[in-house]
């Protein structure tokens, strides 16, 4: 989910200090340390694979099963155990929306389909506009059979709004927002009527008009391929030295589904980096598991990230000490390093904090529920999410391989390659764990600027 900044954690923990002495940080006696292997130009390549093309990974669609194929065949390649945890979704993709007032004049308004919203017939669907308020049962006192549904943004998700139009009769719903600006935003799950939006100014000229009592008529055209599909988690284990069933086990993630572009920074830079990361690590001897997790559906709702958690017993979530995730580390000039919640106290964002320090880099502590980190940490594993930012090209047709800086590359390559060796091989982390409330997000009711 990108760029929520709730607060600036600026203290780090003593624990870093007695946990990672100055020795945990120098390079192995046997050469090189990992860090110092790793390739911008390698991940630089791996970005060029992914990213080759417009709507290469796009959530349940062919080129993120194709994406999923090129990573297990490259783990299996630098001799890492793989495996692929699979589960159902929706693909969804969107060919553009229309919201074309017929009467009381002729106008066409700039509208964005929801994500999982079902198709209007061809040619669209006309019907005269009725104004139901915040969408709440109550507010459909009228007349709404037959007619679209004129709703305002808040109070309860998208999903619900709809819904509740369909039940009082509507054949479609235009939800208009109640800030500056356009609404691009998901359903969570398919509605029982075609769902578009409208600007705040478009949404208050047409109740303005309803008020006075014109008779509206719109077209309402919502052009979108949706069908049941799959996605999955690529999943590769670097053992222990001393043997995996004895080991605490850090997990590096990163989301590699993109939206409908090429998707080359949101995040073919991070799969590239973490593909980077595992080969360098592959061949050490590590104290604790290293487990590379390639995450798929996070642009839909965290799904895949959500699923991998859900699916460890309560044994094994004990077991991961902690989780690192990337997410969108080719554009921009800050690294970000963050946790979901501001209170969340992290020895392993503190550790990156630390790394960031020594090398001089610009970057910026905060909190970000917007990527798969979070998963991890509300079930009580610390975590660092791990960014360059700000990407003017966020989930735009712009996200392609020319905007890719390698500099960043190499210095978010080796801080989290030196951050990961660094876990994985000291044998006295933390045992510290914390347990928080839960976050109530409302899947159904995500922005898509505000997945991450």
């Amino acid at each position: 989910m990108k760029g929520n900044r709730v607060g600036i954690v600026s203290v780090l923990a003593l624990a870093i200090v007695l946990v990672f002495s100055t020795s945990a940080y120098a390079a192995p006696l046997s050469g090189k340390h990992p860090e110092e292997r790793v390739s911008a130009e390698r991940i630089h390549g791996h970005i060029a694979k992914l990213a080759d093309r417009d709507n290469a990974r796009m959530t349940g669609f062919e080129g993120e099963h194709r994406a999923a194929d090129y990573l297990a065949k490259e783990l299996k390649g630098y001799g890492l155990k793989v495996e692929r945890q699979t589960f159902p979704i929706l693909a969804f993709q969107s060919h553009g929306s229309e919201v074309k007032i017929n009467s009381p004049e002729e106008k066409t308004l700039e509208s964005h389909t929801f994500t999982y919203t079902p198709a209007t017939p061809e040619g669209g669907l006309t019907a005269e506009l009725v104004h139901a308020g915040l969408g709440l049962p109550e507010d459909f006192t009228g007349d709404v059979r037959g007619k679209i549904a004129l709703i305002q943004r808040g109070e309860i998700n998208f999903f619900e709004k709809a819904q509740n139009a369909a039940q009082a009769g509507a054949v479609g719903a235009i939800i208009y927002n109640n800030t500056d600006g356009t609404v691009n935003g998901t359903l969570g799950e398919p509605t029982q009527i075609p769902v578009v939006s409208l600007s705040q100014a478009d949404g208050e000229a047409l109740k303005s008009q309803l008020a006075t009592g014109q008779r509206v008529e719109a077209t309402l055209v919502a052009d979108v391929e949706l069908f049941p599909s799959h996605s999955q988690n690529v999943i590769g284990t670097i053992p222990a030295q001393k043997g995996p069933k004895k080991a605490k086990t850090v997990v590096v993630g990163a989301h590699y589904d993109g939206v409908d572009s090429a998707a080359a920074n949101d995040n073919a830079s991070g799969t590239g980096t973490l593909l980077e990361l595992a080969r360098v690590l592959s061949k050490e001897k590590l104290h604790h598991n290293v487990r590379v997790i390639f995450f798929g559906a996070e642009e839909v709702g965290l799904v895949g990230s959500t699923r991998y958690v859900e699916s460890l017993s309560e044994g094994e979530r004990a077991n991961i000490a902690a989780m690192i995730n990337m997410d969108m580390v080719g554009v921009g000039d800050t690294i970000g390093i963050m946790t979901a919640y501001e209170t969340g106290d992290s020895f392993v964002a503190n550790l990156a904090e630390e790394l960031v320090k020594k090398r001089g880099h610009d970057y910026e502590r905060y909190s970000s529920t917007r990527s798969d980190h979070v998963p991890f940490e509300e079930a009580g594993i610390p975590t660092a999410f791990l960014n360059y930012h700000t990407d003017p090209y966020y989930h735009t047709k712009e996200d392609t391989l020319d905007k890719i800086s390698k500099e960043n590359l190499h210095h978010m390559g080796t801080l989290v390659t030196r951050l990961t060796h660094t876990l994985a091989d000291n044998n006295k982390l933390p045992k510290k764990k914390y347990q928080i409330g839960k976050l109530q997000l409302q899947q159904s009711d995500y922005l898509e600027s505000d997945v991450k």
